[in-house]
């Protein structure tokens, strides 16, 4: 009776970011100014969600290693995430900005992630032959540090990028 909602309740978070990704396609040529002062904000609310998430359920040793895990992969995709982005410096002096335009590349590897994990996780949570519940609480440690890393080494990434470009004012489009 109830498996029709569960279908459709699987499909909304996948609609939700196709409407937000296409979006983000629709603004893909507009620089906007990047605010240097303002890039430790989202790392540091992202941090206290997963303090806070860690927190509430302690991880094992195998946890530990997935959150592990998981931050190293999302690095490194933070991290080419933010050099696939087009920076460049408007102005003279001191009203020279630092100016970001989101790469196509960079939102379909985005895309790209979604879709891999989507791939890896079709059934949901509970794969392996091992327990569901620890599986779970696996995979939950994993994304917790992926979204982690992507979002502290993206945002480190574009903070070294454009704090070398405002020094040598320079473009790197």
């Amino acid at each position: 009776m109830g498996g029709t909602g569960n279908g459709m309740a699987a499909w909304v978070p996948l609609a939700i970011f196709g409407a937000v990704m296409l979006w983000r396609f629709r603004n893909l040529e507009k620089a906007r100014p990047l605010r240097l002062p303002l890039l430790w904000i989202m790392p540091l609310i992202v941090t206290a969600v997963v303090c806070f998430a860690l927190s509430a359920m302690m991880p094992t040793p195998p946890g530990w290693a997935s959150l592990a895990a998981g931050f190293v992969v999302g690095g490194g995709i933070g991290m080419q995430r933010s050099r696939l982005m087009r920076l460049h410096v408007e102005g003279e002096g001191g009203d020279a900005r630092v100016m970001v335009r989101q790469s196509p590349l960079a939102l379909l590897l985005i895309v790209g992630v979604v879709m891999v994990r989507k791939l890896v996780l079709p059934g949901g949570m509970a794969i392996g032959s091992g327990h569901p519940a620890a599986t779970a609480m696996l995979v939950t440690d994993a994304m917790l540090g992926f979204a982690l890393g992507v979002v502290l080494v993206s945002r480190l990434v574009l903070w070294q990028r454009a704090r070398a470009m405002v020094a040598a004012h320079v473009t790197d489009s």
